[in-house]
């Protein structure tokens, strides 16, 4: 196999190589997250609260639909990092074909799933009558594109397992063009409301697969993978790894979001304003989310190969790094939001009674937005080991119990109501921050088996 596309992260300046790596993957994240925030702007220029509502509400939907994807994307790309720094050049073949074939029937599985059961999941939410056609539109328009959502997730993975992180971007860019132009098309010009955002996210999504899956094709032989159809014969080793992986990473996705899907319906509940502004909100969060979620991505790389290299003490260097940067970012982040609420959501949304409740999410958002700062070292080391357990206790806790019973003991049995469900959604994430920055404090993630070790030829 030829190994051109490979990157080495096992030498060199740890800042400068985290960095390196995380920027391009930071820029690819907020240009992802561009989708929901330009959807969020243009609806509410053109549709106003009711098209907000329901983007919002059938955009955590599909965040859901599509959690496996992320946890066996991300299950792959640990794997392939570890498989690299073991310079185990002939099993990482086998790997990518299995990953790109597990994604795919998990897409075709859960698009038939969203359509069937759009309905009753709306309903389940609480979604605002006024709101419910559009959100109902929205989400079986994006429940038909999910297969370019997985495939797209896929090819990132495999190549940022690999250490090149600079691709998926340019990919990613493709995608945010093509989904503003065909917003301001279909939402302004057509008229189409939530089910225009739809089709300009799903067309979006589509262009930048076809195009990552063509240039891959065209350098096959430096990519080592020569996508014939026998080579996408699922390997049971390969495949056994990756589920070990990617399941827990994909139920902690899952049951953050059903969570936070609880927590939603209980702010749906008191009604279409707060259902706007939460909507609003939850894209502005995502900017903070990309960003300390792309360190974590680039730190699992980087503690992925450097672990398979026997290198624990470079991966210390690469936890605090990693701490210093995304803190650094919270506090200017922080500032902003505390200072001008009012100025940001009036980017996406001016009727006074939004306006009016803005101030009091974006404070209570601040706490939200400190525990992904601090998780995001922990978790990197986490991943990048591949302690699967750990991230199963971590779905549960953080991702279930915790958030729903802070949401539930704030809001309703303290009597706090709206304020109180946002801050029991916020403060739920230090479960995470405590947890592994206990496992990290232990050094037990020094003795860890490696994948690589695990299951052999």
């Amino acid at each position: 196999m030829n190994n051109e596309m490979i990157k080495d992260l096992t030498e060199g300046n740890v800042a400068k190589q985290l960095l390196s790596y995380a920027t391009p993957f930071i820029l690819a994240s907020i240009l992802q997250a561009l989708y929901g925030l330009v959807d969020i702007v243009i609806v509410g220029q053109f549709v106003g609260s009711t098209g907000i509502s329901a983007v919002g509400i059938s955009g955590q939907v599909l965040v859901l639909l599509t959690a496996m994807a992320i946890g066996f994307s991300s299950g792959g790309q640990i794997y392939i990092a570890q498989l690299v720094g073991a310079k185990n050049l002939e099993r990482l073949n086998r790997t990518i074909g299995t990953l790109f074939s597990l994604l795919g029937l998990l897409a075709v599985g859960l698009t038939i799933l969203g359509l069937c059961f759009c309905p009753t999941i709306l309903r389940l939410l609480n979604t605002p009558e006024e709101a419910f056609p559009q959100a109902r539109m929205y989400m079986m328009v994006c429940s038909i594109g999910l297969l370019f959502i997985y495939g797209y997730n896929g090819v990132c993975a495999v190549l940022r397992g690999m250490g090149e992180s600079k691709l998926p971007l340019f990919f990613v860019g493709i995608a945010t063009v093509v989904n503003i132009v065909l917003d301001f098309l279909f939402i302004g010009g057509f008229g189409l409301a939530a089910t225009g955002a739809a089709l300009a996210t799903v067309l979006g999504q589509a262009v930048s697969f076809i195009a990552s899956s063509i240039y891959l094709y065209r350098r096959r032989k430096a990519f080592g993978f020569d996508f014939r159809p026998a080579s996408f014969q699922i390997d049971s080793h390969a495949a056994t790894i990756i589920t070990k992986l990617g399941v827990p990473l994909a139920l902690q996705q899952v049951l953050i979001n059903v969570s936070m899907m609880f927590v939603n319906s209980k702010v749906n509940s008191c009604g279409l304003t707060a259902s706007a502004v939460d909507s609003v909100g939850t894209k502005i969060n995502s900017i903070m989310g990309v960003v300390c979620g792309a360190m974590n991505a680039a730190t699992s790389a980087m503690v992925g190969q450097n672990i398979a290299a026997g290198k624990k003490e470079r991966i210390q260097r690469i936890f605090w790094t990693n701490e210093g940067i995304c803190c650094i970012f919270f506090v200017i982040v922080a500032c902003m939001f505390w200072f001008f609420p009012a100025q940001i959501f009036s980017i996406f949304n001016r009727e006074p009674e939004v306006l009016a409740l803005a101030p009091l999410y974006l404070k209570i958002a601040i706490v939200f937005y400190a525990t992904f700062a601090t998780m995001s070292a922990p978790l990197g080391i986490i991943n990048g080991v591949g302690h699967a357990k750990l991230n199963l206790i971590l779905a549960i806790a953080d991702g279930f119990v915790v958030r729903i019973g802070l949401t539930v003991l704030f809001g309703d049995v303290l009597g706090m109501g709206l304020p109180g469900y946002w801050l029991g959604n916020a403060v739920a994430g230090f479960t995470t921050t405590i947890v592994g920055g206990l496992y990290y404090a232990s050094g037990r993630w020094k003795k860890r088996t490696l994948l690589t070790e695990q299951v052999h030829q």
